[in-house]
């Protein structure tokens, strides 16, 4: 080696470096020219920049990532989720965890429409079960009777009279189609066709009464709706056995016979009739300040009874010096005779107004 050459620093210690070529910076291209052919490696791209010039052989280049979501296909290999009651919509996050609000409103939504079907179902079979109802009532009513068929030439006259009338409604089951009564008795028989007040001056218009050449006096009046307030002996329980209505009281006093007249009222001329045929007991005594305490024993005293229409008349007098009445002293039955006569007379003339009113 010549002297003139300059030597290379000798490395070491306490030796200050040389300067040399400058390095590349790191992520960065080298800066200058590039080597001759033979002298070095080829340039390398620097990091996070592309590749500058064609590919190295072998080199893929990496797949682009398909997004995946709802409109687009899963990627290959990964399983399409359950579109069915609980879709992609119903679960949230990458856990797929449930939607509970969504299912709640699912579950109310499916409780409801239970509940709608129910009440439906409901209404159609009441309404069927009523028509079933209906038309049976239909087909179970019987239907009117045809006519009868038209009588041949050998059908008597008689026969068909007693068809005609056997067809007909009787007169009696209706109080409005009943005939016109034809006696005064049978016009006081029911209330329908007997209408006029009945009161005690109704009943008993005379003040006084001669009977048999005695002059009776009218004395006192009573009138009760419990026809067993105005009877002893057990008469009040036959009379309201029979739905007695009312009784009316009066007294006429003779110098001789004291005779209380009774009429009891009824609904119909039946239950008087029936009344009449159990009698037993008697109506009171009816006193009062200006009559002697008569009939002090009803054993000793005289007794009457008599059926007109719907009412009974009944009667029971006495001696007026309180003594027993016997066949001695007749004059206290003519007496009371007379004044069960006057009742029953007063009856009749009230059924013939009733009677003239009718027809």
């Amino acid at each position: 080696m010549s002297e003139d050459q300059p030597q290379p620093p000798a490395s070491g210690p306490g030796v200050p470096p040389q300067p040399g070529p400058p390095q590349p910076a790191y992520g960065y291209p080298q800066q200058g020219p590039p080597p001759a052919p033979g002298q070095g490696a080829p340039p390398q791209p620097a990091y996070g920049y592309p590749q500058q010039g064609p590919p190295a052989a072998g080199y893929q280049p990496p797949q682009q990532q398909q997004p995946y979501g709802p409109g687009y296909p899963p990627p290959p290999g990964q399983q399409q989720p359950y579109q069915g009651r609980y879709g992609a919509t119903t679960f949230r996050g990458d856990a797929e965890s449930p939607d509970w609000s969504a299912l709640a409103s699912q579950h109310e939504e499916e409780r409801r429409r239970r509940k709608r079907n129910l009440v439906a179902l409901s209404t159609l079979g009441a309404l069927l079960l009523i028509g079933g109802i209906v038309t049976a009532a239909m087909l179970l009513t019987p239907k009117d009777k045809p006519a009868d068929p038209v009588a041949g030439p050998s059908t008597s006259a008689s026969a068909k009279a007693s068809a005609s009338a056997s067809a007909s409604p009787k007169a009696s089951d209706s109080s409005s189609a009943a005939p016109a009564p034809k006696s005064a008795e049978e016009a006081l028989s029911r209330a329908s066709t007997d209408k006029a007040p009945v009161s005690l001056d109704a009943l008993f218009p005379n003040a006084t009464l001669t009977v048999d050449g005695q002059t009776l006096q009218k004395v006192a009046t009573e009138h009760g709706d419990q026809c067993g307030a105005g009877t002893v002996n057990g008469l009040g329980v036959v009379l309201e056995k029979e739905n007695c209505r009312d009784i009316y009281l009066a007294t006429y006093l003779s110098d001789k016979a004291a005779v209380t007249v009774g009429v009891v009222v009824f609904d119909s001329k039946t239950q008087a009739d029936r009344a009449q045929s159990k009698v037993v007991g008697n109506i009171k005594p009816l006193r009062s300040a200006q009559t002697p305490r008569f009939c002090p024993d009803l054993a000793q005293c005289a007794f009457s009874n008599k059926a007109f229409g719907r009412y009974i008349v009944f009667t029971t007098a006495g001696n007026a010096d309180t003594t027993p009445v016997t066949d001695g002293n007749p004059a206290t039955k003519q007496a009371a005779a007379g004044v069960s006569k006057q009742a029953v007379d007063d009856l009749q003339a009230r059924g013939q107004a009733a009677l003239s009113n009718a027809g």
